[in-house]
């Protein structure tokens, strides 16, 4: 069972040559390939793959791709589907170039899918924090803490409840959903539910191994964002919940009520962003 690790990186060259490129080199098992989409066409970018492919003891899969307009959606979203479109393997896993994997996460992911058969996605769990940064430099380094929480349910998920990130999620290539672009802050909530709507709940796994380390910081897409953009969003979910067969009685409920939290907060609140950090 072959894994494909994909990576989209915007603009960011040394992010990815100092955190998400050493975790790949780090990796026990080297039965995966490496997927690089640079959004954008950094040349920096291009030299730092050019510079280790012919090296590498595994595959490296290397897009190019123009970035779009942002009024035609997230370009993050259109770059993992260019990683899904170019995927080998049997099973596909994301990593963003300022995250990482702990070394054994290819050797843990392909034995637990070997050992689930009926599984057909699954997350591990995070090491988290989340960062303060000013002028490129982090001026305060958050307290870690491991998420989702052990024994953690799709319902849970599905609820928010717990978080759900796409760093570490693992899931079969064949029939696997698209990433939608009109989402942002709930791209990855939106790709979960598109899962679950496609495997069900009998088809979900958790891993609970801590394998991804994620940090979250105050100028990143989630870090910045703004509790107008959760409930806009999250709405735009509830407007088409006919496309997600999941969405049911108290899921909906949950939902319902947490566009009415966050369009609350977004009106009362004295600072526009989302986290407190």
């Amino acid at each position: 069972m072959k894994l494909s690790i994909i990576t989209a990186t915007y603009n960011r060259p040394m992010q990815l040559a100092s955190t998400a490129l050493p975790s790949i080199q780090s990796q026990t098992d080297r039965n995966f390939e490496w997927i690089v989409i640079n959004d954008g066409a950094n040349p920096d970018t291009r030299d730092i793959i050019t510079s280790i492919r012919a090296k590498a003891d595994f595959p490296i899969i290397y897009i190019e791709m123009e970035h779009p307009d942002p009024y035609s959606g997230f370009g993050l979203c259109y770059a993992r589907n260019l990683g899904l479109d170019a995927a080998g393997g049997d099973i596909v896993s994301y990593l963003d170039d300022d995250n990482s994997i702990a070394p054994e996460f290819a050797a843990s992911m392909r034995q637990y899918f070997k050992q689930h058969s009926n599984i057909r996605y699954s997350i591990a769990r995070q090491q988290r924090r989340r960062d303060v940064i000013r002028n490129g430099n982090v001026v305060r380094q958050g307290k870690p803490f491991v998420s989702p929480s052990n024994c953690c349910s799709l319902q849970q998920l599905l609820w928010q409840q717990e978080i759900f990130d796409s760093n570490g999620f693992v899931h079969y290539r064949s029939n696997a959903p698209r990433w939608n672009p009109q989402f942002q802050v709930f791209a990855d909530y939106e790709y979960l539910l598109q899962s679950a709507c496609i495997w069900g709940e009998s088809g979900f796994g958790f891993n609970d191994s801590i394998l991804v380390n994620y940090i979250q910081s105050s100028i990143g897409i989630i870090g910045s964002s703004n509790y107008e953009q959760w409930a806009t969003e999250l709405s735009l979910i509830l407007t088409n919940q006919a496309n997600y067969s999941i969405l049911k009685g108290s899921i909906v409920e949950r939902l319902e009520q947490l566009v009415n939290s966050y369009s609350t907060k977004a009106q009362i609140s004295l600072t526009p962003k989302a986290f407190a950090f």
